[in-house]
């Protein structure tokens, strides 16, 4: 894929909620975010930084992202997906520190219609693994309708 279009546009996310800087690649199966961390982070923790859990959250934006680019591509509206879980999420260290860059990479596994699974890893600028999973998620064709079922 070609240009990448700023990441507003590929995640339903807004506000303090929107982690990511940026998607930097994309191709088929794969996709990378990249992100700095910022006092100005809703989960910043002075002086610490964010705490790696949160990698977690970067991991599920960078899949929305890739599903909204994929979706942007065929002529479909960027919609909410779900994430339905994890598993192994594991961290070399228990605080991201600020000033920090941060390079998620997610590659899909299985991607069946609405169910996908992929294999993440956050890494640094260098290369070297801070955090991996492997995340589960779901996005129906249509959220609004399905989110109206699950209400009744």
């Amino acid at each position: 894929m070609s240009a990448l279009p700023p990441i507003t546009e590929l995640l339903c996310h807004a506000d303090v909620m929107l982690l990511l800087d940026r998607l930097i690649y994309a191709d088929a199966t794969t996709a990378r975010s990249e992100s700095t961390v910022r006092a100005d982070n809703i989960f910043f923790q002075a002086p610490n930084g964010v705490p790696a859990y949160v990698g977690f959250e970067l991991m599920a934006q960078t899949i929305s992202a890739f599903d909204g680019l994929k979706r942007i591509a065929i002529g479909k509206p960027v919609v909410m997906g779900f994430l339905i879980g994890a598993r192994k999420y594991s961290t070399v260290k228990p605080f991201f520190a600020e000033g920090e860059t941060l390079v998620t990479e997610v590659i899909a596994l299985l991607g069946e219609e609405e169910m996908g699974s992929f294999q993440c890893r956050i890494l640094n600028p260098a290369g070297e693994q801070l955090a991996s999973a492997t995340i589960n998620t779901f996005r129906p064709e249509d959220t609004e309708a399905f989110l109206r079922t699950q209400l009744q």
